[in-house]
């Protein structure tokens, strides 16, 4: 049966291949107009083009005008989108579209078994960075329009509660690009470079337990290598884009690393801000086995203080700090560094009033982002990347897990 399979396969491909071509040969097309001398070209042959298409290898015919002053044109190849390539768009999308999941060597391999199409390694990385270049030349114009725009659309549908997210992941980056970067090598020197990434969800109510529930196929992501504004720009313009402005409600969700909370002020004023409950106990629990050595008397300890954090009583939990005794100068620093945490980010510690109100206390979703989306496809072994390379990359793969890389398809006439 896989031996008729592949045969019956592969003579539909054949006949199809066959089809293309001859209607492909048989398309007209206009006499271009010289764009130096403003008259019409002239037919100088008909040239036959071998290009890669969905179906295979086919080569059609086209016209090859020129003009006195030396220019040529091809308007077939324009038209068909295949004018200084040999790929078709829709060979490219679909190289793409594995390319943001698998290595380039295993796109190749996937493409020749899947659809029985020659694409090198080499050649299905061209084409995955060159769309997401276009990816990030689009983005760009986003932010241009939500900096500039100053008051946009109202959605036709309300928007429900919004979450915005966001952190970073180091991934591998070339050695010549990484000199003066300061990392955690013995040496000082750094292997990788942080990419931020963010995601944008919306929640439009909670289950029969009142947990909230996040909207199905609502996420969308967004990430880059650069300076800290550019990444604020890109989140603000995202945000924008999931009509923010018109969210009855916005939540930002995070660790407490001041970038992150920096940004969402500038931002987003007036958002529900939450430390993620699981960073808050880690902080918790790191500080209580610094003085706390009995694992009995550590587990009773962790359940009471957890208890104080998840009631959001910050003040009373870091009243508590006061009984423990810091031995060592390591000790008090602990103590000191942990209270001020606690203190700061005592306003976004109200876990039991944001469970009240049905939201979420945790940053789960960046969390598998990191994972997923970034380390996943960017951090497999051995991997080096260019930064300009890794965020064309990063850029596809966003946009592919965000729902945002459909193909455009029109039924041909």
């Amino acid at each position: 049966m896989e031996a008729l399979e592949h045969s019956f396969r592969e003579a539909a491909l054949s006949c199809g291949r066959l089809a293309l071509s001859k209607f492909l040969s048989e398309m007209a097309d206009d006499t271009p107009i010289c764009p130096s001398c403003g008259i019409k070209m002239r037919n100088l042959d008909r040239r036959e083009k071998q290009i890669v298409t969905l179906l295979g290898s086919c080569e059609y015919s086209r016209n090859y005008y020129g003009c006195d002053c030396g220019a040529h044109a091809i308007p077939k190849d324009e038209a068909l989108g295949v004018s200084g390539t040999k790929f078709t768009q829709t060979v490219k999308r679909v190289t793409a579209q594995i390319a943001a999941s698998d290595s380039f060597k295993d796109t190749s391999a996937n493409l020749k078994y899947l659809c029985g199409i020659d694409v090198s390694a080499k050649e299905s990385e061209r084409i995955a960075e060159g769309i997401g270049a276009e990816i990030i030349a689009q983005k760009d114009i986003e932010i241009k329009q939500s900096l500039t725009e100053l008051n946009p659309s109202e959605p036709e549908q309300p928007v429900p509660i919004v979450y915005v997210e966001y952190d970073g992941t180091g991934i591998p980056i070339r050695k010549q690009e990484l000199a003066g970067v300061k990392g955690k090598q013995s040496d000082g020197s750094a292997r990788t470079r942080e990419i931020k990434t963010g995601c944008i969800f919306t929640q439009s109510g909670v289950d029969d337990k009142g947990k909230p529930i996040r909207d199905p196929d609502s996420t969308t992501y967004f990430s880059q290598i650069g300076q800290f504004e550019l990444f604020g720009e890109l989140l603000y313009s995202e945000a924008v884009k999931r009509n923010i402005d018109f969210a009855e409600k916005v939540v930002v969700i995070g660790d407490g690393a001041k970038w992150i909370w920096n940004l969402a002020n500038n931002n987003f004023p007036g958002a529900t801000e939450i430390i993620d409950l699981y960073h808050a106990k880690e902080h918790l629990f790191d500080l209580l086995r610094t003085f706390i050595t009995d694992k009995t008397q550590l587990h009773e300890q962790k359940s009471h203080f957890y208890t104080m954090l998840e009631n959001g009583n910050i003040e009373e939990m870091v009243a508590c700090f006061s009984e423990f005794t810091a031995i060592t100068e390591e000790q008090a620093e602990k103590l000191r560094i942990e209270s001020n945490y606690f203190m700061q980010n005592k306003k976004r510690m109200q876990y039991k009033d944001f469970r009240d109100q049905g939201l979420f206390v945790g940053s789960g979703v960046i969390e598998a982002a990191c994972k997923n989306v970034i380390g996943k496809r960017l951090k497999q072994s051995g991997m080096l990347w260019s930064i300009a390379g890794a965020n064309k990359i990063a850029a596809l793969r966003c946009a592919v897990l965000s729902g945002e890389f459909e193909p455009d398809l029109q039924t041909a006439a």
